[in-house]
């Protein structure tokens, strides 16, 4: 880890010694590691990443989500446990070919597939995972629920608001990611904008539907903002081509025309809506909602940049209806 330290020079051996929060952090994710692993945290990462390719031998990069750094039973200390993002580098030669054994192998017809090699370590000897790592991403079957959650560009507020606005949503959507089981999944954000995937499409809209339902309530959100309309949800279900970590951030990437289906799905929401998308000639059923859920049908639509037309859905949560006596 890369961080503050003092230093003093031992007075027998005549050697530095460092002592502070930095060596605290590096001893904490030491005790993480398996065996010939390297650690590091997602801070120290970022500010080395730009020397990977030419410096570091570009090494495979994933992120391993957010743990604590000590043991809840023996902390003493009045703040709350200290937490880092942990970021696991492995060099590219021992690397596991995580997109190749998920899905992207060219293998012909009466051909097994090649074996595919290379370094996986156990999950983190941590105190705590906070957060989804890269192998808590879906990929069983080569299928997925995609996600895309815009959101409204908040123009009649103050930029300085925005921002903070934006740091309250990110925090907001990643705690509803982890109250499902297994939880959602998020790939990426960018200015308010989230790319999240899901085992199964039901998940999805559940998060979906639980996410703009709680936001409208949230107290936190600045200035003046119709927080009942917030969020533009497109979801998008089927096969991905492959999947794997990415060589900068670590989370999980994923290929196939369903990432580009799912980001147009959401780009024709109207703000606070739901929406599923199916495309029109697939030999499958519908995918099920769920029994919590009502689907209303949007139309047909031939959305800009994907070859082929889409049945659009529109996904509320059914009413209860109360028991007569």
């Amino acid at each position: 880890h890369h961080g503050p330290t003092t230093s003093t020079v031992h007075e027998t051996t005549g050697r530095t010694i460092y002592q502070g929060e930095a060596v605290d952090i590096a001893k904490a994710i030491e005790k993480m590691s398996h065996g010939g692993q390297i650690l590091t945290t997602v801070e120290t990462w970022r500010a080395v990443s730009g020397m990977a390719e030419q410096f570091l031998g570009k090494p495979q990069v994933m992120d391993c989500g957010e743990h604590l750094l000590h043991d809840p039973k023996k902390w003493k200390g009045d703040k709350k446990i200290p937490s880092k993002r942990i970021v696991q580098l492995v060099p590219n030669q021992l690397a596991y070919d995580f997109f190749a054994a998920r899905g992207g192998q060219t293998v012909k017809d009466g051909e097994t597939p090649p074996r595919v090699c290379g370094r996986v370590f156990p999950p983190l000897l941590s105190h705590g995972q906070l957060s989804t790592s890269f192998l808590n991403a879906p990929f069983v079957g080569n299928r997925v629920a995609m996600v895309f959650v815009y959101t409204d560009k908040m123009e009649n507020i103050t930029e300085s608001d925005r921002k903070k606005n934006h740091k309250i949503l990110a925090k907001f959507i990643r705690s509803h990611l982890m109250r499902l089981s297994p939880p959602g999944y998020e790939c990426q954000e960018d200015r308010g904008s989230w790319m999240l995937a899901f085992d199964q499409i039901k998940n999805g809209i559940k998060f979906g539907l639980d996410l703009n339902e709680s936001v409208a309530k949230c107290p936190d959100i600045r200035g003046d903002v119709d927080k009942t309309t917030l969020f533009r949800i497109g979801i998008h279900w089927g096969p991905f081509l492959s999947m794997g970590p990415h060589t900068i951030t670590g989370h999980a990437d994923y290929f196939g025309p369903i990432v580009n289906r799912a980001a147009r799905v959401a780009a024709q929401c109207e703000p606070g809506q739901v929406c599923v998308g199916v495309p029109m000639g697939d030999d499958e059923e519908p995918p099920d909602p769920g029994p919590s859920v009502e689907v209303d049908v949007l139309g047909v639509k031939q959305l800009k940049g994907i070859s082929i037309e889409m049945a659009i859905f529109s996904c509320r949560k059914r009413v209860k209806q109360s028991k007569r006596k």
